[in-house]
């Protein structure tokens, strides 16, 4: 591919736990330690997918002063926000990673990537099938296909917010790699995902449990919590 990047989506006015991408563990936010894991282990363009919205000012503030790229566009259409990052950074393909999964795993991407890369795919996702846990999410897609869909289709709301949905309910039209992993489906059971305060206890928890180590491995903390 010509140009692949990695694109965190990040914004403030989550309902449940308000502000939790700015939120700390030990002494960096959130949203730092999602991007210093995936600084460390690629080499690809990082951007951060943020709203135009007033309450999303602080993102734009962090990443400014920690020197990371970032874009805006509508709070509540992150399809169209997708497409206009992609455009703006004539971007070819893309990972999408969420801001509120710490625990985001390098390996499962890289497999991702490398199986996007032989270009026989639309997408590669592990989204197609029950057996994940919650947080370890991965989907790489080809930026043309988005394109596609906004010239050519009228989006439900779910789908304007879920950006790979609409691909999702139409997969028929689509080339789609379905990745499956065998630690995962014997661990779907857990949620490594921070969407309440309990859920934000639990990962300083399991960080605790490995000194502090931002960089642990996914697979270990899941070998981790299956021997509890």
């Amino acid at each position: 591919m010509n140009k692949l990047a990695i694109i965190i989506f990040a914004r403030l006015n989550s309902k449940r736990l308000k502000g939790k991408v700015l939120k700390k563990i030990f002494d960096m936010y959130l949203l730092e330690i999602i991007y210093l894991r995936l600084k460390k282990k690629f080499n690809l363009p990082i951007i951060v997918n943020t709203s135009k919205n007033k309450s999303d000012d602080q993102i734009v503030k962090f990443c400014q002063k920690e020197k990371i790229k970032f874009f805006r566009g509508s709070l509540n259409n992150v399809f169209l926000r997708t497409i206009m990052c992609l455009k703006k950074n004539k971007i070819k393909g893309f990972v999408r990673v969420c801001a509120d999964r710490p625990f985001v795993d390098f390996s499962e991407i890289k497999k991702a990537i490398k199986i996007f890369q032989t270009k026989k795919f639309d997408i590669v996702t592990n989204q197609l099938h029950k057996k994940v846990p919650k947080g370890l999410s991965c989907e790489v897609a080809s930026s043309e296909i988005f394109y596609d869909v906004s010239k050519n289709k009228k989006l439900t709301k779910s789908q304007k917010e879920h950006i790979f949905n609409y691909f999702y309910n139409n997969s028929i039209d689509y080339k789609i790699h379905k990745l499956r992993n065998n630690l995962y489906e014997k661990n779907a059971k857990f949620n490594l995902s921070i969407d309440n305060p309990k859920d934000f206890e639990r990962a300083i928890s399991i960080f605790l449990r490995y000194k502090k180590n931002i960089f642990i491995s996914t697979s270990k903390i899941l070998k981790g919590l299956n021997s509890k």
